[in-house]
């Protein structure tokens, strides 16, 4: 299991990102409980868009959501192991294209992601869309 779902809780492994990389995990959250295929950079850049006027805040830094900006935020989380990559379909020139599913539960992910001053709102909403 990874490192962030053996401490006492989600909450702890969840302070270290940033607001965006919350608004993220919020994504691949809610891709992984609608689907089993995995979440892809453009899927997830999707929910962002059509979810970013329901956050509180800004979470972008004035931003706006950018495909480097997602594809950044999937690596951190990645890397600290909230996030597991798998390759997937192969793009036109032949490297495979990362797919990203959460490392535990979507629900323990939702629930911890309800307590987030920028994500709490639209985490509340997501989780009882996907129950």
């Amino acid at each position: 299991m990874p490192e962030a779902y053996r401490r006492p809780g989600m909450q702890e492994a969840l302070e270290s990102t940033t607001p965006l990389q919350r608004f993220v995990l919020l994504a691949v959250a809610d891709l992984d409980a609608r689907e089993d295929s995995g979440a892809r950079s453009f899927d997830v850049r999707e929910f962002c868009e059509a979810h970013a006027a329901e956050l509180d805040g800004d979470p972008f830094g004035g931003g706006g959501v950018t495909r480097q900006a997602i594809i950044r935020a999937l690596s951190a989380l990645e890397a600290a192991g909230l996030l597991e990559e798998n390759v997937g379909d192969q793009s036109p020139v032949g490297k495979g294209r990362p797919v990203y599913s959460l490392a535990g539960d979507s629900g323990v992910v939702l629930e911890a992601l309800a307590g987030d001053d920028h994500v709490g709102p639209l985490a509340e909403s997501v989780r009882a869309s996907n129950e």
